[in-house]
């Protein structure tokens, strides 16, 4: 839609600069790899025709921008905005101290040298980082560091403002957005996420430090949706791109340079104490209990289950006041390797969040579940190891629905895997490409799903695995009586 919303404005308004911003430009910035074309395609400035991209979380580039169009200044003259990429064209010299990147080109001919790439422009992506510069080819685009993330202050003032939480009445007639009704009574505690995880790309778009509300701003907002004529009475979600970090600011933020604060360790320095987010959940549940009607919270987007085990009093919270009944949990895979390919943390982490939550909950006199979400197909995953992750399942009498076949997204850190073949430190990595493969381990981790028998079957008595088809013939059976 951006390419032909920019083509549009362009006809409409030839003497109009045209600035991109969101999400699809953000994260194309740069050469990125489009999983359905399979083909490394240039910045998406380039292909636009746009004037300038804005990138990240982008409140002050655009303001900054508008300001100085306001003030009379040319498009020209605006390379200096943290956060904001832009073509070299006439008139314009690049930064003397630009990182120069591989260019499209280069990134065609040689694909293992996109993770070379991603790494480098990786180490640049920070406030206070060096602007980098890559051929187009056709044309040269320069993408300046990320701007400041906004303070607590500017925080509350965004989101202050009077947003209605209603569709476009356009949709009416359609029934409206079903997929608006999850979020639309949800509150954002906060921005940012350092877990680093190889497969997301918020680390380039809303940064690694967490820029987290004031606790009065937050509430101020769940008294507004509380008043809302549509609200049933549940605030659906508190949390942000991973729900308990919030208020985890570490005092050397700004000189560190680690892309993940948890990976391969939680780094000693950060305060996983959830200080802030008790404080915060306590106010919450004293509003509730102040409230005429009964109001329930939950914390439905996701947390990371070893920066929770870091502190036993968010855990008794959350299992006592937090879960509707069932919390999602993304232990991600089974496999070591995999895991630590994906920047995740050991099983065995996992399996003892499992235990510490079904404790606390049966100290609060609740029976809830996690919902464990799965990776199949990640690079350096195999068959043999998306088997091994089936047999464990099974053994658990676990039969997952959330499972998510990878699809390599711009600017992560595992599509620069599946680029180039290569892990991070330059090992030659099996990357599942095939629709066979690819639909092969999607299939073992739905192995109870009779519609997958098939191609199971085949797998597995090609491989002598006689014992363990005969598991999943029962469970597919199972499934099927019990639908």
């Amino acid at each position: 839609p951006l390419l032909t919303y920019a083509a549009r404005a362009r006809e409409a308004f030839n003497d109009v600069p045209i600035v991109l911003g969101g999400l699809e430009a953000s994260l194309r910035r740069l050469v990125h790899y489009d999983y359905i074309e399979d083909r490394l395609k240039r910045s998406v400035l380039i292909d636009a025709k746009a004037d300038l991209l804005v990138h990240g979380m982008g409140e002050r580039a655009t303001l900054e921008v508008a300001r100085r169009l306001a003030a009379g200044d040319s498009i020209d003259s605006m390379g200096d905005i943290p956060g904001l990429a832009y073509r070299v064209v006439r008139g314009i010299c690049p930064p003397a101290n630009a990182v120069v990147l591989p260019g499209r080109e280069t990134l065609e001919a040689d694909p293992e040298r996109f993770m070379e790439f991603q790494l480098t422009y990786q180490r640049q992506a920070h406030p206070g980082g060096t602007p980098v510069i890559q051929d187009q080819a056709p044309g040269l685009v320069v993408v300046n560091p990320p701007a400041e993330p906004l303070s607590q202050a500017e925080l509350d003032i965004l989101y202050s403002l009077p947003f209605t939480r209603n569709a476009h009445p356009m949709y009416d007639r359609l029934g409206g957005i079903a997929a608006l009704e999850p979020v639309r009574f949800s509150i954002t505690t906060h921005r940012g996420c350092f877990g680093g995880c190889s497969f997301c790309a918020i680390y380039f778009h809303q940064g690694k430090q967490i820029a987290s509300r004031s606790e009065d701003g937050i509430l101020t907002e769940a008294e507004c949706l509380a008043a809302h004529k549509d609200f049933k009475g549940t605030l659906s979600d508190i949390g942000g791109p991973t729900a308990n970090m919030y208020g985890m600011s570490c005092p050397d933020a700004a000189q560190c340079r680690r892309e993940s604060c948890l990976f391969p360790s939680p780094c000693a320095k950060l305060p996983a104490d959830h200080a802030r987010m008790l404080g915060l959940l306590d106010r919450v549940l004293g509003w509730q209990q102040r409230q005429k009607r009964k109001i329930h919270t939950t914390i439905a987007s996701g947390i990371r289950h070893d920066l929770a085990l870091k502190s036993r009093d968010y855990m008794e919270l959350l299992a006592g006041y937090f879960v509707g009944g069932h919390l999602k949990v993304a232990p991600e895979h089974y496999c070591p390797h995999v895991l630590h390919l994906m920047h995740k943390p050991g099983f065995e982490v996992f399996e003892e969040f499992e235990a510490r939550f079904a404790e606390a909950s049966a100290r609060a006199g609740k029976q809830q579940y996690l919902v464990p979400y799965f990776i199949s197909a990640h690079p350096g995953c195999s068959n043999e190891d998306a088997l091994k992750l089936t047999e464990y399942l099974i053994l658990r009498n676990w039969r997952p629905r959330q499972v998510q076949d990878f699809v390599p997204s711009p600017l992560s850190l595992s599509t620069a895997m599946y680029v180039s073949g290569r892990s991070p430190a330059g090992n030659r990595i099996v990357v599942p490409k095939g629709r066979a493969d690819k639909k092969l381990q999607l299939a073992l981790l739905h192995y109870w799903d009779k519609r997958n028998a098939r191609q199971i079957e085949h797998y597995l008595t090609a491989r002598g695995r006689r014992k363990l088809l005969a598991q999943i013939r029962r469970a597919q059976a199972d499934a099927q009586r019990n639908r």
